[in-house]
């Protein structure tokens, strides 16, 4: 396993920044709107007060704000094995991989999925069980609106509280557990060559079936 130097880990984090601020950018985007759309059409969202419309835009923010910065953090770094692979095409080890996959059962696939995209789960499981909870206090005729605000706002704290400790225990997992058991790049001649060998056959095969279809 390479270890990050402190440049690499410095552009890392600024990378995952620029994704996390994209994410919230693209969130607000998107929350904003729809918001003041329901303002001016609801007379029930208009009485709503303005803390429990910030969290309903929090909502949509925040799942987008973890995703994007996962996505550019798992980009930074295809970009840093690419570099490390050679005068091989770089998606030669990554087209392996897929083929892999593809013959692995479904069930197989969706927790190789999970296991790659750890992030994107705990994001979307935290604004469906905020979502679920709201919809839940929302329904008790026996408490005001006053009374809703205030459970909501224990329920999103508790639930968030929760994704971040997910979320750390994700992020050790990810760079203790997943990265030693990938098998390192292979830097010998042998390993070249076998990947030129195959990429050589691949040619042979397109050719000898353009023959045919002549």
């Amino acid at each position: 396993m390479k270890l990050l130097t402190e440049q690499e880990a410095a552009a890392h984090q600024r990378e995952v920044l620029k994704g996390g601020a994209e994410g919230l950018a693209l969130g607000l985007a998107t929350s904003l709107p729809i918001s003041y759309l329901a303002h001016r059409r609801w007379p029930y969202y208009r009485s709503l007060p303005p803390s429990l419309k910030a969290l309903g835009i929090v909502f949509v923010a925040a799942p987008w704000t973890v995703i994007q910065a996962e996505r550019r953090a798992m980009q930074f770094e295809e970009e840093q094995r690419r570099k490390r692979v050679g005068y091989i095409d770089p998606n030669y080890e990554e087209e392996k991989a897929e083929a892999l996959r593809e013959k692995m059962p479904a069930k197989d696939r969706a927790l190789d999925w999970a296991k790659r995209h750890p992030f994107s789960i705990v994001g979307g499981s935290w604004a469906a069980s905020i979502a679920g909870a709201f919809g839940i206090i929302m329904r008790d005729p026996l408490q005001t609106t006053a009374q809703k605000v205030v459970q909501a706002r224990i329920w999103a704290q508790g639930l968030t509280i929760g994704v971040l400790m997910a979320s750390a225990v994700l992020a050790g997992r990810k760079g203790h557990a997943d990265e030693p058991a990938r098998a390192p790049v292979d830097h010998s001649w042998a390993h070249q060559l076998q990947a030129l060998q195959d990429i050589q056959k691949q040619e042979d095969a397109a050719d000898k079936a353009a023959q045919k279809a002549r």
